[in-house]
C-alpha cells in the first residue's frame, strides 16, 4: 500500500512538473523562437522535429510512464546537442534550455514507472 502511494507522488510530481516545463517551454519558444518558422531550412527543420516528438512523448508519458519517459530522456538530450551544435557550441544556455524541460519530467516519470514495478 505504501509502495504504491510513493509512485503516485511520482507520478504526480512528474505530471505537475512537466505541465509547469511545457508553458515554461512554450513561453520561451514562441517569444524567442516563433520567428524562425518562417525561415525554416534545412537546419532548422530536424530542431521543429524533434519539439514535436518530445511534445508527442509528454501525451505518451501520461499513460505509459516508461515509455513517454524514455521519449523525454532521449529526445530531450538530443534537442539539446542540436540546439548547442547548432549555435556553433557557443551557447551552452541555449543546450540547457531545451533540455532540461524534457529530461527532468522524463527522469520522473521514469521513477514512477520503475517505484511502481
Amino acid at each position: 500500500m505504501a509502495t504504491q502511494t510513493v509512485s503516485k507522488g511520482w507520478k504526480l510530481t512528474a505530471r505537475i512538473l512537466s505541465v509547469i516545463m511545457i508553458i515554461g517551454f512554450l513561453y520561451y519558444f514562441v517569444t524567442n523562437e516563433f520567428t524562425r518558422l518562417e525561415n525554416m531550412s534545412i537546419e532548422t527543420g530536424p530542431i521543429y522535429f524533434m519539439i514535436f516528438s518530445v511534445f508527442i512523448g509528454f501525451i505518451v508519458s501520461w499513460f505509459f510512464e516508461m515509455i513517454g519517459g524514455l521519449v523525454l530522456v532521449v529526445g530531450g538530450f538530443a534537442l539539446g546537442v542540436y540546439a548547442f551544435l547548432s549555435t556553433g557550441g557557443d551557447d551552452a544556455m541555449t543546450a540547457v534550455i531545451y533540455t532540461v524541460p524534457f529530461v527532468v519530467p522524463g527522469f520522473l516519470f521514469l521513477v514512477s514507472w520503475f517505484r511502481r514495478s
